[in-house]
C-alpha cells in the first residue's frame, strides 16, 4: 500500500524489499544503494550525475578510515541539492536513502568516523547505540 508508506516517510521504490538485521553495518549498505544510483545515473542532469559520485565517494572514505566529522553534514547537504532538483526521479531516489539513514542511524556513520573505518556492527554487541 504506497499510500501507508509514504504517510510512515517511506516508499516502495522500484519494488525491491531488502530485509536487515542488526547485524548489518548501515553504512556498508548505504554505500552499496549509494553505489546503484551512481551507475545508474544516465549522466544527463548535473544534480544527479555529480551528486551520486559525491555521495557515493564521502561514504567510501568512511568506510575505508578517512572519513572527517564534517561528512556527515556533508551527506546530507548533497543528497538535499540532489532531491527536487533533477530531470526524473532517480535523483530523488538516490537522496532519499542518504537522507533516511543519516537520520536513523548518524551514530553508526559517526562511529566509524572515530575508529577509523570500523563498523559499530563489528565492534560487537558490548557498543550501545
Amino acid at each position: 500500500d504506497y499510500e501507508s508508506l509514504r504517510t510512515a516517510g517511506s516508499a516502495l521504490g522500484t519494488g525491491a524489499v531488502v530485509v536487515m538485521d542488526e547485524t548489518t553495518c548501515m553504512v556498508r549498505m548505504l554505500e552499496r544503494i549509494s553505489r546503484f544510483y551512481f551507475a545508474e545515473s544516465c549522466g544527463q542532469c548535473t544534480p544527479c550525475r555529480e551528486g551520486t559520485g559525491w555521495l557515493n565517494r564521502v561514504i567510501n572514505r568512511i568506510i575505508d578510515g578517512r572519513g572527517r566529522s564534517e561528512d556527515l553534514d556533508m551527506l546530507v547537504e548533497v543528497a538535499n541539492k540532489i532531491e527536487g532538483h533533477t530531470i526524473c526521479a532517480l535523483g530523488d531516489a538516490a537522496a532519499w536513502p542518504v537522507q533516511s539513514f543519516m537520520k536513523h542511524f548518524r551514530h553508526e556513520f559517526a562511529y566509524m568516523i572515530e575508529h577509523d573505518g570500523r563498523s559499530i556492527v563489528d565492534a560487537g554487541s558490548q557498543v550501545a547505540a
